[in-house]
């Protein structure tokens, strides 16, 4: 599913995608191995926007078994992605890996009002979003 609104980045012009599941707001960054800013800015932009409609009251980043996060990048995602998370307003907030990647942005993430919870199955990150 794509988006068209004007002033949200396309996920299709980037290296990650959106999905809508019913109130969930799922983010795919499957083949992350370390976005360029330009990818990363714009996954962020989208969270954010998308993220605060009414529509979505739960939010899901959904890393790949390739996804390699920089210091950098947690570092980015510790400070942005909280604030966005904040922004949301919405009241779950989860990550899933295979591995360790979904503990590892957990850990950084300070959202307070929300729960904040990590997945090794996307459809058990659903099932809890959605609860």
């Amino acid at each position: 599913m794509s988006e068209s609104t004007g002033s949200l980045p396309n996920p299709s012009e980037y290296e990650w995608s959106f999905e809508q599941r019913g109130g969930v707001g799922v983010w795919f960054m499957q083949g992350w191995r370390g976005f360029a800013d330009e990818d990363l800015d714009a996954a962020s932009t989208h969270y954010r926007e998308r993220g605060s409609r009414a529509d979505i009251e739960a939010t899901l980043a959904v890393f790949g078994d390739d996804t390699n996060l920089p210091r950098e990048t947690q570092e980015y995602m510790a400070e942005a992605w909280s604030e966005n998370g904040e922004y949301t307003d919405v009241d779950k907030v989860g990550f899933v890996s295979e591995g360790t990647t979904a503990m590892a942005v957990k850990s950084k993430m300070d959202i307070p009002d929300a729960d904040i919870e990590s997945f090794g199955d996307l459809d058990a990150a659903v099932e809890w979003a959605q609860g």
